[in-house]
């Protein structure tokens, strides 16, 4: 027995591999409440499968690591926020000419 696919037939394939394997980020995403990167994770995934199929494992497993990391902690160093107002230099009073 024979099994003989064209291009279109594998293309369907990977689409379908992508699409499974993109519910995995689709699905995290969404419990952790990272909507934007759950559905981009989802719509690359099928995209990459439709490439090559393997590829759509790659881009789950990059999606799952940018859903799961922590965010940066930021340190403030100034709590006391310093008043910074910018003078126009040609208006000020200082360096006004008067036409006396």
């Amino acid at each position: 027995m024979k099994i003989e696919l064209t291009y279109f037939q594998m293309v369907l394939i990977g689409v379908g591999i992508g699409a499974v394997l993109g519910l995995v980020p689709l699905i995290l995403g969404l419990v952790k409440g990272k909507k934007k990167l759950a559905i981009i994770g989802f719509f690359a995934s099928i995209a990459a499968g439709a490439a090559w199929s393997v590829l759509a494992l790659l881009v789950m497993i990059i999606f799952i690591w940018l859903i799961l990391r922590k965010p940066v902690q930021v340190e403030v160093v100034n709590k006391n926020p310093i008043d910074v107002a910018l003078k126009n230099s040609e208006t000020s009073p200082e360096k006004s000419v008067s036409g006396d």
